[in-house]
């Protein structure tokens, strides 16, 4: 029998389905109100708990988006999809450059895709998405389970 998932827990298990599958979508609003939704390559630091980092360009749609709303979530799966891990929470927007160096240092092995998107002129910045509440799902069990950071922390 597998015990309650705690903070513990659902970050470990943030990390191995972030290893399996490199990718994450990252749910915003837009200047309308409606969701918006992109693929994601993101990142946990292991100091800090409840917390995920992606890399971005200043100028992307999600970076104008996160600043005027920073609610936002975010969902994990496994590439056989038998595990599901959804978090919410707010995005802080970091232009500190010893905070971006350590982001890709820790990412740039899995941001492939965002390199092919090249642009020299582009500044990057760190999107920190403070987790406020997370799920977890198998949906081929039907097993769900929910947990809040707010509590804990």
């Amino acid at each position: 029998r597998q015990l309650p998932m705690n903070i513990t827990k659902i970050m470990e298990l943030i990390q191995t389905v972030i290893e399996d599958s490199k990718t994450a979508v990252l749910a915003s609003v837009d200047e309308s109100g409606f969701p918006f939704t992109r693929w994601v390559t993101p990142g946990c630091v292991n100091e800090r708990t409840g917390v995920i980092y992606i890399v971005s360009d200043s100028n992307s749609s999600k970076v104008k988006q996160l600043s005027n709303n920073p609610k936002a979530s975010m969902m994990f799966q496994t590439k056989t999809l038998n595990d599901i891990v959804t978090v919410q929470g707010k995005v802080n927007i970091i232009k500190n450059p010893s905070v971006l160096a350590e982001t890709l240092e820790g990412l740039g092995k899995n941001l492939h895709a965002f390199w092919k998107l090249e642009n020299e002129n582009r500044e990057l910045v760190v999107l920190e998405f403070i987790i406020e509440e997370a799920g977890y799902y198998q949906p081929l069990r039907g097993k769900k389970e929910s947990i809040s950071f707010k509590s804990e922390v």
